[in-house]
């Protein structure tokens, strides 16, 4: 059993229209999913999509979530960066707008706690568009480095799974791709 409690934050990276109407609701639910698992949340938002007054605007008030705002200059590997640099976490979970996290938190930190020279780990992603694969998803922040795509150990998907609902992702397409697929 560990002795320290592993950190583990949510880092999304918002992109693209600044069309908030549409985005609002599903940000929200997207916030307030990704407090209930993780110690932070950080997000990145590259167009304003959290607006004073909305939905979303409300859920960033939750004392865990931290909104930085940048720029989105197509270069995925920069913004994401950008949103880490604002991490505090032992272990950063990137997710896009619209994904749903299925966790295990307590067996999710357990194997993270274990995981001290790993700079990554990959999770199962369920997309409608590119079906299930694996993603470097999980940021290990006190062992950075990179992993050969072969290299890459896996979280078990009984622990954690990211899903991108249908319904939301007509809504983000400029968004596909952001991470890259192991």
């Amino acid at each position: 059993m560990p002795t320290t409690r592993t950190t583990l934050a949510a880092c999304l990276v918002l992109q693209g229209t600044t069309d908030t109407g549409a985005l609002a609701p599903a940000l929200e639910q997207d916030l307030r999913g990704l407090v209930d698992v993780a110690d932070e949340v950080v997000v990145y938002d590259t167009a304003d999509h959290i607006a004073p007054g909305s939905p979303a605007f409300a859920a960033t008030l939750h004392p865990a979530v931290t909104v930085v705002s940048g720029f989105w200059a197509d270069d995925r590997e920069r913004a994401q960066e950008a949103a880490l640099a604002h991490v505090g976490s032992d272990w950063a979970l990137c997710v896009l707008a619209g994904e749903r996290v299925t966790v295990s938190t307590e067996e999710l930190r357990d194997l993270l706690h274990r995981a001290t020279d790993v700079p990554a780990m990959s999770v199962r992603v369920d997309d409608v568009v590119r079906g299930s694969h694996r993603s470097a998803r999980l940021l290990h922040k006190a062992a950075p480095g990179t992993c050969r795509a072969g290299d890459v150990p896996e979280v078990p998907s009984a622990l954690l799974t990211v899903r991108q609902p249908v319904a939301t992702t007509a809504s983000l397409p400029r968004q596909r791709g952001v991470f890259d697929r192991v």
